[in-house]
Parts: C-alpha cells; sequence; structure tokens
C-alpha cells in the first residue's frame, strides 16, 4: 500500500449516523461512516440521510472511491441508491468522475417471505438492479433531455460470499474464520469476517488496513471470537452496542427486547472486546436506544467508562455522535 491517489495523504473517519435500528429519530441520522484515505472516501453502510451528512461532514460526492454494506437490513442500506441516483442528475465537478465499486452481502440462499416479491432474496448486486428498475422513470426523464447519466453506469457492484471452506449458510450464519481480502488498491486493504447478527446472513465486519493505520466496523453483531480475530491490534474498533435497561424502558414487546440481545452487544461487554483486541481505541455506535431522552450521552459515557474498568481496558472508549471525527492516530 505506497503512493496515493486524490488529494492530501492521511486517513480520517468520520461518523455520519450513529442510530440503532430502523425507527427514524430526530436526534441521530441512521448508521453510517465516512473512512478518508489519501483523498478517496470509503462509506459503511448507508443508513437514513447518509447522503446530505456526508455533505455536511464536507466530504465531496467526486472522492467516493467506494460502499461498503454490513448487511441487508433497512438501517443500513435505505440511502444506499440515493447516492447514484441523486449524484447522477450533478453536473460537472459535482457529480462522479469515475464509477465507484460497492461491496455487499451476497444471497443469503433464503426464499422472500414478503408480498409481492416472491423468489429468492437478492444479495447486493440484484438489489442494486431492482433499485435502478424501480427508480428508471427519474434517470430515463432527465436523460431523454440531456440532462443526467444512467445510475447503474455510476456503480461496479460485487456480491461478497464467505470462502466455501468456512462452511457458512443461513443456518450457520458465523462458523469461526480467518479474515479474507475483499479489495486492496495503492492506498487501502480492506479484509471481512462474518458475524452474527440473526437471520441477516451474510452479515460482514470490516477493517481497512493503511499506511496511516487501520480501522475496524463491526457492522451489527453478537459478541464473537470473529470480531476480535479481525480487530487485533487495530487502532480504531467502530462497534455496534445496545443498553439492555434502556431498551426495556421503551414499553417494547419482550420478544422483541429479547431478539435484539441477542443479536446486539451489550454495552457492558465493551471493554472485554477492545481489550481481547488490543485495539488502541473504541468507539460506540448504532446506539440502541439512540433517543438521547432515554439514554443520556452521559450515561451513555459511564456506561462505556464502567465497561473499560471492568474489563481493566487502557484504551480510549469513546461515544460516538453524528458528524464526530475520530482521531485515528
Amino acid at each position: 500500500m505506497t503512493g496515493s491517489k486524490g488529494s492530501g495523504k492521511g486517513l480520517s473517519l468520520t461518523l455520519l449516523g450513529t442510530s440503532g435500528g430502523p425507527p427514524p429519530l430526530a436526534t441521530r441520522y441512521g448508521i453510517s461512516s465516512a473512512l478518508v484515505v489519501n483523498g478517496r472516501t470509503y462509506v459503511v453502510d448507508c443508513g437514513r440521510g447518509a447522503v446530505t451528512q456526508y455533505l455536511r461532514a464536507g466530504l465531496s460526492i467526486p472522492s467516493l472511491a467506494g460502499i461498503f454494506l454490513t448487511h441487508l437490513h433497512a438501517d443500513h442500506i435505505v440511502d444506499y441508491y440515493a447516492f447514484p441516483l441523486l449524484a447522477a442528475g450533478a453536473a460537472g465537478a459535482q457529480g462522479f468522475q469515475n464509477a465507484i465499486d460497492v461491496y455487499g452481502p451476497g444471497p443469503a440462499g433464503m426464499d422472500s417471505t414478503v408480498t409481492g416479491a416472491p423468489g429468492s432474496l437478492p444479495g447486493t448486486v440484484e438489489m442494486t438492479r431492482l433499485a435502478g428498475q424501480a427508480y428508471a422513470a427519474s434517470p430515463t426523464f432527465f436523460m431523454t433531455e440531456h440532462a443526467g447519466i444512467d445510475p447503474a453506469a455510476l456503480l461496479n457492484v460485487h456480491d461478497l460470499l464467505p470462502p466455501p471452506a468456512v462452511g457458512a449458510s443461513a443456518t450457520h450464519t458465523a462458523p469461526s474464520m480467518r479474515p479474507f481480502t475483499v479489495m486492496e488498491n495503492d492506498d487501502v486493504k480492506v479484509t471481512a469476517v462474518l458475524v452474527p447478527h440473526g437471520a441477516a446472513f451474510p452479515a460482514y465486519a470490516y477493517r481497512f488496513d493503511t499506511d496511516h493505520g487501520s480501522v475496524v466496523f463491526s457492522g451489527d453483531t453478537a459478541p464473537t471470537p470473529n470480531i476480535v480475530t479481525l480487530a487485533r491490534g487495530t487502532d480504531v474498533l467502530v462497534h455496534e452496542t445496545v443498553y439492555p435497561a434502556g431498551l426495556a424502558s421503551l414499553g417494547l414487546p419482550q420478544t422483541l427486547i429479547d431478539h435484539i440481545l441477542t443479536t446486539h452487544t451489550d454495552v457492558a461487554q465493551l471493554g472485554r472486546i477492545a481489550a481481547q483486541a488490543d485495539a488502541r481505541t473504541l468507539v460506540a455506535t448504532h446506539l440502541g436506544p439512540g433517543q438521547e431522552s432515554v439514554v443520556s450521552d452521559p450515561t451513555w459515557r459511564r456506561l462505556l467508562h464502567h465497561s473499560a474498568r471492568d474489563a481493566d481496558y487502557s484504551g480510549r472508549m469513546l461515544l460516538g455522535t453524528d458528524l464526530m471525527r475520530v482521531a485515528v492516530r
């Protein structure tokens, strides 16, 4: 990973949105993060408002070099197709300069149970094609008037499936595994592991290694040794979390609370995970509950402090907030 392209060398991390779960909140945007490596921007997950937050963070559309989707739950993908769909109408320096690569889960090997959408569940490639079909009217109208381009021309989409030797499937979603390479260029190497997140399959965590440091994104996951393996020695581990007592105060059905607790990571366990991985910094994001009226930021910080203390973790434990910029080193 020598040399660089784009304007300015270095590595920066910005949390675009930090809310956990599909319900929209007024105080936090949907889950999304942006990693800028030597002037190239890589977006991890595209939750509600990701495009708006991308621009509010001062990032430019021409700098966008790739999108990585951890899994295909709505709160991680709802703004994905907004990037090409809206940028396709942007002129000159405001739009895409080149097609970008998109990496996301391949087909789950499950049948749809959604009315009007029969057949097998699509992976990222087919999902993108179907989104293009659903939104075809807008670019067609623009292109008819010579005022836009085909959004499909802006994307090179890749389905990610785990190596066959791992033995993963929709019924065995995250067996123990070594990281596998997703992509590599002059600036960054991206590796991934499977993580357990209920029925969602494949669900991935990603690691970005650069000459300027490393960052790991857990995606949505219950505690798993695969995260510790992937995050070993990383500079920053961006990890999802939930607070059980906060969830209990929302008046949700107990079956839903039980589901959330078995498919996510209790904030009390973050210190142990960071210590086992020997991560220099852990950043808590995808906060559940995300409403500050339910769990205040000072309460989250106190919980993180206690988690680090109980695990004898001496690294940094940070609470993720929207548009927060995190020093990698």
